[in-house]
């Protein structure tokens, strides 16, 4: 609903952060989605571990996810072994430590943190727009 309404229609943009407050395997599944992003894929692995598809934390269910969509798997394990999606992830961490971001989902608009429920975060849209409007 907030990209139909809100996104598409012009009045927001939507930016994901890595926040992973779970340990390693959320730091593992944020590290795979940065490396699926590299090939475009980004959003199909984010939303099967936030679906608990417990699979995409064997070797074997990865490597079957990662061929079902596409992705070339040896740029997908260099990506993996080489690091190269942990800048990212811990840059994100970090920016969300230093606004005070304690868990997900955390909202912001227009640099304020609101209610992660639509109704919230539709008006915290409305009223950014009617501040620029002025």
């Amino acid at each position: 609903m907030i990209v139909e309404r809100l996104v598409a229609t012009g009045k927001a943009r939507f930016v994901f952060r890595h926040f992973p407050v779970r340990g390693d395997a959320a730091d593992f599944a944020a590290y795979v989605v940065e490396c699926a992003a590299n090939q475009g894929a980004f959003w199909p692995l984010h939303d099967r571990y936030m679906a608990g598809d417990e699979t995409l934390f064997t070797e074997a269910g990865l490597r079957r996810q990662i061929t079902f969509e596409g992705l070339d798997y040896v740029e997908f394990v260099t990506c993996m072994n080489e690091g190269h999606s942990v800048p990212a992830v811990m840059a994100s961490r970090a920016e969300g430590e230093s606004r005070g971001v304690a868990g997900t989902p955390t909202v912001f608009v227009d640099g304020e943190q609101v209610d992660a429920t639509f109704e919230a975060i539709e008006e915290a849209v409305e009223r950014a727009l009617e501040d620029t409007a002025e």
